[in-house]
């Protein structure tokens, strides 16, 4: 995948946008109720796209903890909020169900989405348990309602990998025998930075696709990480207090674009 092909530039900023805890998640607020989930939503994307984001990316993140099964609930609201913050949006848009491959593919497809970020293949184990994807399960279902979206595959990240395979070929079975468009490295948690030998080794197993940097990226070490990665995915360091639960940070995001713009200009 080139990565001008849906995102318009070379090395994208792509800004998260955390949805509040849904309906029927242990945090939801059934007092604020699905309208503060989605003004929150707006008020992210707005946000986001003043400041000048390449694209955005939807996910959950305030369904803690995650389920690898959501229910139906989880679905519906998602869409229903990702349709109506992206309704007027011209930029590029994704998202990830936490940790839900199949219903991110379904989301994606209904809303009209460019990318998901799933777990495609490999097992991993995580805090709320094992992550067991079927790339070609999920790809037949993605055939089946004819999906277009590109498929950016998390190689690592909030998880560790089950058994003695390096991460290079992690990389090569997510590229070569998952058809991934792209891949997605993650640190120990959200905002976590990614250890370089770790890009190192996704570059030398990705067969060419892109390496996209999906935590840990800031205004402090994008001059070092920048330079070798082809996107970046950000939230953690756009929020206020750098929570991840936090809104984002109009001054944050602004700045965080005028460094990207300043180190992309100099490669």
């Amino acid at each position: 995948m080139k990565m001008k092909e849906i995102f318009k530039v070379e090395k994208p900023m792509i800004g998260m946008v955390h949805l509040p805890a849904l309906p029927g998640s242990p945090l939801y607020d059934e007092t604020k109720g699905i309208k503060f989930i989605q003004e929150t939503v707006n008020t992210d994307v707005k946000t986001l796209i003043d400041a000048g984001f390449d694209a955005l990316s939807f996910s959950n993140e305030g369904d803690r903890p995650y389920l690898s099964n959501v229910d139906k609930s989880t679905v519906a609201t998602m869409a229903r909020v990702i349709a109506l913050a992206t309704e007027k949006v011209r930029i590029p848009f994704g998202l990830s169900v936490l940790a839900d491959s199949d219903a991110a593919i379904a989301i994606g497809n209904a809303v009209g989405a460019n990318f998901v970020r799933i777990f495609l293949s490999w097992v991993f184990v995580g805090d709320w348990g094992i992550v067991d994807p079927c790339a070609g399960a999920l790809l037949r279902g993605k055939r089946n309602i004819n999906g277009t979206m590109k498929t950016i595959a998390n190689i690592s990240g909030h998880t560790a990998p089950l058994g003695n395979r390096s991460l290079k070929d992690i990389a090569a079975g997510a590229v070569k025998f998952g058809l991934a468009d792209a891949l997605c490295l993650g640190g120990t948690t959200a905002g976590a930075p990614i250890d370089i030998e770790d890009i190192k080794a996704a570059r030398a197993g990705s067969c060419g696709e892109p390496v996209i940097a999906g935590t840990g990226v800031s205004i402090n070490n994008m001059n070092t990480y920048l330079p070798i990665v082809d996107g970046v995915i950000v939230g953690t360091s756009l929020k206020y207090d750098k929570d991840t639960f936090k809104p984002v940070n109009p001054e944050s995001a602004k700045a965080f674009i005028r460094k990207a713009n300043e180190v992309r200009n100099s490669l």
